[in-house]
């Protein structure tokens, strides 16, 4: 039987207080624009934008105690807690993503109607290959494309293909993805800085 609880990495940690502190501007900022509303719907949109990407960026950090035929996490979605039992699956699928502090794996839990249905980002943790090890699941062959790569990080949900596994594809989607990462932070932090200034200097 396996068991293991996950330990997040130093970095891990201030990023997600990073996201913390800046996902909370932004709810501040979105109910600050919706009480003084002037008409500028682009505005009210962008922002409310900017939230949901964050909290697509916060979802992926869960603590995941796994214990047997089960896994538990909590995030900051999910507090109190949600437990999965691996008998409602059908497999689990690993392959590497990149970002600027390199490669990294990523493992989604496969249901029974080959949709993905739970995420682990080996970004975040230090053991990430035991956590996998330890998920007593069997591993699918599976490379998503730039498009399916899209729709995971913004839904965390696409029917898969066993088999797919395209070289050219994946470098294509790594560079995307590792572009869209980059533009997507800096464009981010400006947007929320320059509220925050605009907020503090009245």
């Amino acid at each position: 039987m396996g068991y293991i609880k996950s330990k997040f990495t130093g970095s891990a940690i201030f990023f997600a207080i990073f996201l913390l502190f800046f996902s909370l501007a932004l709810v501040f900022a979105v109910v600050e624009d919706i009480k003084t509303f002037s008409g500028d719907y682009l505005r009210l949109l962008f922002l409310s934008v900017f939230l949901f990407l964050f909290i697509q960026l916060l979802k992926p950090y869960k603590y995941i105690i796994i214990k047997s035929n089960k896994l538990t996490y909590y995030s900051f979605i999910r507090p109190f807690g949600k437990t999965l039992h691996f008998s409602d699956y059908i497999g689990k699928i690993v392959y590497q993503e990149s970002s600027s502090v390199g490669n990294y794996n990523v493992l989604y839990l496969i249901d029974k109607e080959y949709r993905t249905a739970f995420k682990i980002m080996g970004l975040h943790y230090k053991e990430i290959e035991t956590i996998i090890n330890t998920i007593p699941l069997k591993a699918m062959d599976f490379k998503p494309t730039i498009k399916e790569s899209f729709k995971l990080f913004l839904f965390g949900r696409i029917t898969i293909k066993e088999g797919c596994n395209d070289k050219k594809a994946e470098k294509k989607r790594d560079k995307f993805m590792n572009a869209i990462q980059i533009a997507g932070a800096i464009g981010l932090s400006l947007m929320v800085l320059g509220y925050l200034l605009r907020w503090i200097l009245g």
